[in-house]
């Protein structure tokens, strides 16, 4: 499982926009739902709801971190509007980039942030801290 997907969501999601939005940004780029480690959110959105009920849905192990963490994670997008309701200005690009270090040691964002009407999602690759070593003639170090 190589891949964290990280959603936004406002109070006002329901499960279907949420799962359709994570399920078309998986489709449109080509990824598979089974590499997916986890759904990353935001705390407030982890608890009884629609985030947790897509994850349940998607059959997604869904993670949460605390908007303070968040609000540290270097973004493309970052929204004001968001940092302004959240006290962070993303939570997909940046649940999905801290989700994926944190499992990996290091992480690479491959879709950026798309939207619904109340939700956003994004998908970042988990990056391993420490990459497999070969023997095979050309790899590095030979």
């Amino acid at each position: 499982m190589t891949l964290v997907v990280g959603v936004g969501a406002s109070s006002r999601a329901d499960v279907r926009e949420i799962a359709g939005l994570v399920e078309s940004v998986l489709a449109r780029d080509d990824l598979r739902g089974e590499d997916v480690a986890c759904l990353a959110t935001a705390e407030a959105r982890a608890g009884a709801g629609a985030v947790r009920d897509a994850a349940d849905l998607l059959g997604f192990h869904l993670v949460a971190y605390p908007v303070g963490v968040l609000a540290q994670v270097a973004v493309p997008n970052p929204a004001e509007g968001v940092r302004a309701r959240t006290g962070t200005a993303s939570v997909a690009e940046a649940a999905a980039l801290h989700g994926a270090h944190t499992l990996g040691g290091g992480a690479r964002l491959l879709v950026e942030k798309r939207a619904t009407a109340r939700a956003t999602a994004a998908v970042a690759r988990i990056i391993p801290a420490n990459p497999p070593v070969t023997d095979e003639p050309g790899a590095a170090g030979s």
